[in-house]
């Protein structure tokens, strides 16, 4: 177990504009195992993940939020 935590940066058009696309980011990612804490931040457009990176990698954390259609990079 291996637990880290990453920052990533909402960059694409579609950008969080509420406490519910807040929700809606956190809930996707409590989804994916090894993901053990998210903030979502739709001020800054930043979500803090608190994760196993020995089950959960950054590549499947874009996935996930791509799949609800946000696009992210490493803050």
């Amino acid at each position: 177990m291996s637990i880290e935590a990453k920052v990533l940066r909402v960059t694409g058009e579609q950008t969080m504009h509420c406490g519910g696309c807040a929700r809606s980011v956190q809930f996707a990612l409590h989804q994916l195992p090894g993901v053990q804490q998210v903030d979502a931040d739709y001020h800054t457009q930043e979500i803090r993940v608190v994760m196993d990176s020995a089950a959960v990698t950054v590549k499947q954390l874009q996935s996930q939020l791509d799949w609800i259609g946000y696009q992210v990079q490493p803050a």
